[in-house]
């Protein structure tokens, strides 16, 4: 079970420590992994490895036939599976970017305990693998072929294993090697879907900021049909997020003083999730935006 790897807090009670895992509410400990990574995302870079050892002593401390290799390697595969679920699922949302920007560098930060060349990734070992190869050949070009062979078969020490390791090197390069050709597939079909659906250019706001527009939104998205009175939009919060973030952005000469000109997926959701703003649709406001008002004119 993945709570035997991570400390988890105790629910409806203060923290015993600012790196143990879990809601206040309720835990879960099937979903121990998931809290691991989802603290990540709220952690700073400078505290990374302290979160790592905190849990690795844990584990140490409740697991006598465990060792550090073996939780390290536990720790990558979960960060590698929610990186692959991300780039998957949710590669087009901003706040996925960030997200899986924040794992590679948890996963980088933990090269400076990795003994085992855990954290090495496909390309990484690639490079690896042909660097030790292109070694093997120079030192054959520098030596005639016989004392080549002398070498390779005639050492008492060894020898064997040389020649094991080589082609245990070749075959894993091989096999890299066809993975990174898949993936770059991949990755270009999906490059072609994000083509279909993404703009060439963006809708620019060249006054002000984004609230009016996002009031408009809002809105809208509450609107009734004045044949049927009833609601005449239905949408999740992420896509009309989604519509603001990707098209719509701030103009040359309107950009903000973050030098940020797109708008930020995330806190235009929480909007539409009723997090914030819940005092942008009152009447005391209605003069500061927009006010979409039901026509009389028909359609025939």
């Amino acid at each position: 079970m993945d709570e035997k790897y991570f400390k988890l807090r105790k629910a409806w009670r203060p923290l015993s420590n600012k790196f143990d895992l879990g809601g206040f509410l309720k835990i879960h400990p099937i979903h121990a992994s998931g809290y691991f990574v989802m603290r990540i995302f709220s952690l700073k870079e400078k505290q990374y490895l302290s979160f790592y050892k905190y849990h690795l002593q844990y584990y140490l401390e409740n697991n006598k036939t465990g060792n550090e290799q073996i939780f390290l390697a536990k720790v990558i595969e979960y960060i590698d599976k929610d990186i692959r679920s991300r780039e998957i699922i949710h590669y087009y949302k901003t706040i996925a970017k960030t997200r899986i920007y924040k794992l590679y560098k948890f996963r980088e930060a933990l090269k400076q305990v990795d003994k085992w060349e855990i954290t090495l990734t496909n390309e990484e070992r690639i490079k690896k693998s042909v660097s030790y190869v292109q070694e093997i050949m120079d030192w054959q070009n520098v030596n005639d072929t016989r004392t080549v062979l002398s070498k390779l078969l005639f050492d008492e020490v060894d020898s064997d294993k040389f020649f094991i390791e080589y082609k245990n090197i070749i075959e894993e390069r091989n096999q890299l090697l066809n993975e990174l050709s898949e993936k770059k597939i991949e990755i270009q079909e999906l490059q072609k879907s994000y083509k279909a659906i993404a703009p060439n250019s963006k809708i620019q706001i060249v006054s002000g900021d984004h609230k009016p527009l996002l009031d408009l939104f809002l809105q809208i998205k509450d609107l009734d049909n004045p044949l049927t009175q009833r609601g005449y939009l239905q949408g999740n919060p992420d896509t009309w997020a989604s519509l603001l973030s990707n098209y719509f952005e701030y103009g040359d000469k309107n950009i903000p003083k973050d030098n940020n000109r797109a708008i930020n997926w995330n806190s235009v959701r929480d909007y539409f999730i009723g997090k914030s703003g819940k005092t942008l649709l009152k009447p005391s406001n209605r003069n500061k935006y927009f006010h979409i008002k039901e026509s009389k004119r028909t359609y025939q």
